[in-house]
């Protein structure tokens, strides 16, 4: 954990770094980790302490909470991944469902505790909003992506709302399968279909070698290597 814990301070210090006025982004106070938040972190629990969901999943992280298991013996994969994905199709439950890989979601783990921490903007009418994407996948029972909005994690990281909160089911594992739920709590910030859209954003760039490797890792490892603008350019919009 104390590994871990370095690796997410260091992430902090990159977040600053593009923060402080690189790619165009208001100036930041500091990002690093407070006394508080190393004690929480280090004693293994799940989330950072505050309000909202960056402290309590908004579903149950079990699958067995969610869907009957006994409704998936003996299927295959493929029926199980298309009902999963038909379960989580209407928009008006304000949930999004995604399906990994059981080699993809080890890939993602790996990244995801090389580089913790990224940015994820979020295209609007009037132009865009920063989303700032957290991961937690050490705790045996609860792997999760956060993201809140880059101003409330400027405010007050400890005590940010997780606005898309992503699952991850393990449990079918064995079928090559682990099911995603996304939960979205701010409908008004991020509706059905947004959600869909920065689900699919953020693990084609934690899951696609190049991608990762030129946006997230550069992001967490070399900040000043990293162009804001050149990354929401090549996402199809400009600042």
């Amino acid at each position: 954990m104390a590994a871990l814990l370095s690796r997410f301070c260091s992430s902090r210090s990159a977040a600053a770094a593009l923060l402080r006025g690189r790619g165009g982004l208001s100036a930041s106070p500091s990002l690093r980790c407070s006394t508080e938040e190393q004690r929480y972190l280090s004693s293994g629990l799940v989330g950072l302490p505050g309000e909202g969901g960056w402290q309590s999943p908004p579903s149950p992280t079990s699958l067995d909470k969610v869907v009957k298991l006994e409704t998936f013996a003996g299927q295959t994969k493929e029926y199980i991944a298309k009902t999963w994905l038909k379960f989580h199709e209407d928009e008006r439950e304000g949930r999004v469902g995604w399906v990994l890989s059981r080699s993809e979601f080890k890939q993602l783990q790996q990244n995801a505790q090389e580089s913790p921490i990224f940015v994820v903007p979020l295209e609007k009418p009037e132009g865009y909003v920063t989303l700032v994407l957290q991961w937690q996948m050490q705790h045996p029972q609860s792997k999760l992506g956060l993201l809140t909005t880059l101003e409330e994690f400027q405010k007050d990281s400890l005590s940010a709302n997780s606005h898309l909160t992503l699952t991850h089911y393990t449990e079918l594992a064995r079928k090559d399968l682990v099911l995603v739920r996304g939960d979205v709590a701010s409908a008004k910030l991020i509706n059905a279909f947004e959600a869909r859209m920065l689900t699919k954003r953020v693990y084609e760039h934690y899951l696609d070698p190049e991608k990762y490797a030129r946006w997230v890792k550069t992001f967490n490892h070399a900040s000043r290597q990293f162009d804001f603008k050149a990354y929401i350019k090549e996402l199809g919009f400009l600042a």
